[in-house]
């Protein structure tokens, strides 16, 4: 079995929900960082569990290797995991919230609007639509090795719609979680 594969998955889902939790981006990005280092440490460690059988294990893991280069987020994470590793470089973002004003007929007139400590406290006018946005974190672009690898847009084929960290990085849990498992099933079932 698998065993120090396994704890590696763990290990990433505690910091997957470490950063659910976390109350400072500083601790939101510790959390990142340590999710990236426990998927490439899984891969490793499969590939350890898996010597006794490495004539057979090499060919089988070559298709994974091969969608691990192509696959635009399981490139991402893993090469987001070696800038953190060997340069200086921010992995992630936080970008503020805040609110927005639009005329609820496309087009109006504002006679009077007054915002105290970021509230409307008083408004005169056409009607509006207010629109809060939420903060949030999003994966920046990342230098390794002289190449620019940007934030995923597609996995699996499957278009992505978020750049939000904690996205990315439960679909690349359930992609190493699947790995491990077809590894055991294959070699120690």
């Amino acid at each position: 079995m698998l065993t120090a594969a396994r704890a590696e998955l763990r290990a990433a889902k505690k910091a997957l929900k470490d950063m659910d939790e976390a109350k400072s981006f500083e601790d939101y990005e510790d959390a990142w960082r340590q999710f990236l280092n426990c998927l490439e440490k899984c891969w490793t460690k499969t590939e350890r569990g898996c010597q006794h059988v490495r004539d057979q294990f090499q060919p089988w893991q070559g298709k994974t290797q091969s969608l691990r280069r192509k696959d635009m987020l399981l490139r991402y994470l893993k090469q987001a995991r070696d800038a953190d590793n060997h340069s200086i470089q921010e992995l992630a973002e936080h970008k503020p919230g805040g609110s927005g004003l639009s005329f609820a007929k496309g087009s109006g007139h504002i006679k009077r609007l007054e915002i105290v400590n970021g509230q409307i406290v008083h408004y005169e006018g056409d009607p509006v639509i207010l629109t809060h946005y939420p903060s949030r974190v999003l994966v920046k672009k990342v230098l390794n090795s002289g190449n620019w690898y940007n934030p995923p847009t597609v996995h699996l084929n499957n278009p992505l719609n978020s750049g939000d960290p904690r996205v990315l990085g439960k679909l690349g849990l359930e992609f190493y979680e699947r790995f491990v498992d077809d590894a055991e099933a294959k070699f120690f079932g």
